[in-house]
């Protein structure tokens, strides 16, 4: 009995002297957006070890890949690229043969790495895992929770109240914070704050303890993606940064949310209506940094519910798929299959050139000329054999493809009446040439 009382009081100590030495250092400004977690810790550009492959799995939060290593020696590499980007290391730093971890901590963001055998011998996998700058320890909690572990990466708790009655409390004192529910999986309620989701997971031990014990951790995003609090199901995916949602509230509301939620922080539709997607309804917004949101929803009848998709680019991702459809248009014309042929697009004189490449012509008429300008391009891509597909083309907004073999085009046209028309021509396996239209 004095052993066991005697490695109790060990225990305590040790967590209290574990808590107080990174506490100092974890106390966050404010939680965390992904401009300000890059600067912290920039894992799209972190080093790996010499001769390891390019990691599959690289996002503003997460880095992991397998190499040709040690746990001792993978584990210092990185060890040692932190220290050197003044990131300190916590107490409770684990290494073996088999296994090693250990947690760091700069200017109140935390971050853990690990490596461990995977695969073939002389194999492992090493993961750094960013978990912003959340201090766990000052999350809002009920009275009457006991703390059972407080820990950088980590919160635990347990109450004799019941798990419905602590997650309602829980929930409540969260969202008074500011936390924003984000979603659930059974016990596990998410809730995102700027680049941060909070994990709260709140369960029933079994008898004889018969508690109800509560877990918090966090993670940082690589997208600030909103969501309207009423929805259904709501699933976040950060390797494809895309929100999927059930909602009961109508296309009207949903689209008012977005463009009044993302106009607070600098991002702007593109179109001032939606427009079709096949079967969906889309709205692209862009902000200053020329990053992209593409918001698709469509009604599940079955379900009677609006299905929504919201999916996050940055401005360097959409040029890098601009600049990847460009090579495979050059490599194409090298290869011995005939090399992609040249189209004119009329372009009307006096037209406001937003963008001319290749592949892309985008350009502005005067309010009310929009469906005008489209038709002379119709006329001028039917007249030399493309077959025409037509969405929608009416006065306002027109969505038309044109397919030629294995070659395709794109005409979108918006003209609300009151700014000008904005027309944009893609291509895809065909370079598109600006030519003379009528005034």
């Amino acid at each position: 009995m004095r052993c066991i009382l005697l490695l109790a009081v060990v225990w305590t100590t040790w967590m209290v002297e574990l808590h107080d030495s990174w506490a100092a250092d974890t106390v966050p400004l404010k939680v965390a957006t992904v401009a300000e977690a890059v600067k912290a810790l920039d894992l799209m550009k972190l080093p790996v070890i010499k001769g390891a492959a390019e990691p599959v799995n690289r996002t503003v939060g997460q880095m992991s890949y397998g190499v040709a290593s040690d746990c001792k020696a993978a584990f210092e590499f990185h060890k040692q690229g932190l220290l050197k980007l003044k990131w300190a290391e916590l107490p409770g730093t684990s290494v073996t043969d088999q296994y090693a971890s250990g947690a760091f901590s700069r200017e109140g963001f935390v971050c853990s790495l690990t490596s461990i055998p995977v695969g073939e011998p002389g194999m492992v996998n090493v993961s750094i895992v960013l978990h912003g700058n959340v201090d766990l320890k000052k999350l809002p909690i009920p009275k009457d929770l006991a703390p059972v572990y407080l820990g950088p990466q980590s919160a635990m708790y347990s109450t004799t109240a019941s798990v419905e009655a602590t997650t309602t409390a829980c929930h409540k004192l969260l969202l008074a914070q500011g936390w924003v529910p984000y979603g659930r999986a059974g016990e596990t309620q998410f809730f995102r704050l700027n680049a941060i989701r909070l994990t709260a997971y709140i369960s029933a031990t079994p008898p004889p303890m018969s508690k109800t014990m509560v877990s918090f951790s966090a993670e940082q995003l690589s997208a600030e993606i909103p969501a309207p609090v009423e929805n259904v199901q709501l699933q976040y995916s950060d390797s494809t940064k895309q929100v999927l949602f059930d909602t009961k509230s109508s296309e009207a509301d949903i689209e008012k949310f977005y463009r009044e939620t993302l106009a607070k922080t600098g991002w702007k539709a593109t179109t001032e209506k939606p427009f079709p997607i096949d079967w969906k309804q889309g709205l692209i917004f862009r902000n200053t940094a020329k990053d992209l949101l593409e918001l698709e929803m469509y009604p599940v009848e079955d379900e009677k519910v609006l299905r929504v998709t919201v999916k996050h680019r940055t401005g360097a991702e959409v040029a890098a798929e601009e600049k990847a459809q460009l090579e495979k248009l050059a490599a194409s014309k090298k290869s011995p299959m005939p090399p992609p042929g040249k189209v004119q697009i009329p372009v009307p004189t006096g037209a406001g050139m937003i963008e001319s490449t290749p592949l892309t012509l985008e350009f502005t008429v005067a309010s009310g000329e929009g469906k005008t300008a489209a038709a002379a391009i119709r006329k001028a891509l039917t007249d030399v054999g493309w077959k025409e597909k037509v969405t929608t083309a009416d006065g306002a907004i027109g969505v038309i493809e044109f397919q030629k073999g294995e070659s395709s085009i794109s005409l979108n046209y918006v003209d609300p009446g009151f700014i000008p028309a904005e027309i944009a021509v893609r291509g895809t396996g065909v370079e598109l040439e600006k030519s003379a239209g009528k005034k």
